[in-house]
């Protein structure tokens, strides 16, 4: 299928950039969580418990996102 490779390559980066952006969310979301604890900050704690969790769900569905596509695409072309 023409331009196949194209949005295979666009896939695969679109992946690195959300698990770094998971990875960034989740090490801000736990030191912000540890030192907002220590402090007694409890609410900024929450935060950042929040961040650290979004940060694990974005780099699931990262790894996700692109067997889905692959699956969908495959599907659709037979």
């Amino acid at each position: 299928m023409p331009g196949a490779e194209l949005v295979q390559k666009l896939l695969n980066w679109s992946q690195m950039v959300a698990l770094w952006g998971s990875l960034a969310a989740l090490l801000v979301g736990a030191a912000m969580y540890g030192l907002a604890r220590e402090g007694g900050s409890y609410a900024n704690a929450s935060r950042g418990k929040g961040l650290a969790i979004g940060g694990v769900v974005g780099a699931i569905l990262a790894e996700v996102a692109p067997t889905a596509v692959n699956l969908l695409f495959q599907a659709a072309s037979s």
